[in-house]
């Protein structure tokens, strides 16, 4: 490789990796999230818990999305994801994505929320 590529790979590379660790996942419990909201707001967060009000609806403009409480040690947060996942009330998981304090869709104002890029059924 050319002496005048290298300088700007690098430097290239050196962004992508503090990009990359900058939106590393946290993990934590639901009663840290909401006793700290600050601290994860707009992190990547993981967090595992109990189903409490599952929902699944489409969106105005046809977009499948599901809605539930994520409860654990009596304290929940609430999450969003796209598409349906097929899952129901009782059932464990681990969801992983982005909490947000306050989180405004149009009209409508969100509070303690995880976008939820991931979830697994726990076993």
């Amino acid at each position: 490789m050319l002496p005048s590529l290298r300088l700007p790979l690098l430097a290239t590379l050196l962004i992508f990796l503090v990009a990359v660790s900058a939106q590393a996942k946290i993990t934590a419990s639901v009663a840290e999230i909401v006793q700290n909201p600050d601290r994860y707001d707009g992190k990547v967060v993981t967090v595992s818990g109990t189903i409490a009000s599952y929902r699944e609806r489409v969106s105005a403009r046809g977009n499948p999305y599901t809605t539930f409480r994520l409860v654990d040690a009596g304290v929940s947060v609430a999450v969003f994801a796209w598409k349906h996942h097929g899952l129901w009330d009782g059932l464990r998981v681990r969801a992983t994505g982005v909490f947000q304090k306050i989180r405004r869709v149009g009209r409508y104002t969100f509070y303690n929320e995880i976008e939820a890029q991931r979830i697994e059924v726990i076993h």
